[in-house]
């Protein structure tokens, strides 16, 4: 199973105009390091939170979701946040994305997964996941504007398409 559940209670910032990325952005508009987000792998739970992880994961999911809607087949994927570090050998199998972690820290889950066992392999839809990847993004979107960012900022072309 993979899901993304988002606790949209947050307070936000304010705009800083020195800044020119959305990853810049994004650490601005949420001014708390809370863990407002629940990333579900299979049986476990990873906590994150819009300042510091997902302003650091931001160009990397950019870089995924969109290699994933070009169909490419295979690709790999790295991470590195205050709350875990991985990469991610992802496949195309059909209709499905089958991913290979590796997980190198994992923060706060309930349990350190171990690398290459079954249990942590993920196969899921590959639709749903980029659905739950996108209404993060959409809510992040809708922060960036509500604070006052415009569609200027460097990275924010794969947000218009949301």
């Amino acid at each position: 199973m993979f899901r993304i559940k988002i606790n949209n209670n947050v307070l936000l910032g304010k705009i800083d105009y020195d800044d020119e990325t959305v990853a810049e952005a994004i650490h601005s508009t949420y001014p708390d390091y809370s863990y407002d987000i629940s990333l579900w792998w299979n049986d476990f739970v990873i906590p994150l939170d819009r300042r510091g992880d997902i302003s650091e994961m931001y160009n990397d999911i950019i870089f995924m979701l969109t290699a994933l809607k070009r169909n490419e087949q295979e690709l790999s994927i790295s991470f590195l946040s205050s709350t875990f570090t991985a990469e991610w050998f992802i496949q195309v199998e059909s209709e499905n994305l089958r991913i290979l972690p590796k997980w190198i820290t994992v923060e706060f889950s309930n349990h350190q997964p171990c690398d290459n066992k079954e249990e942590t392999i993920l196969i899921v839809p590959t639709v749903e996941f980029i659905n739950e990847w996108d209404n993060l993004l959409r809510i992040i979107k809708n922060d960036l504007i509500k604070v006052g960012y415009s569609e200027n900022l460097e990275g924010f072309n794969y947000l218009k398409t949301l």
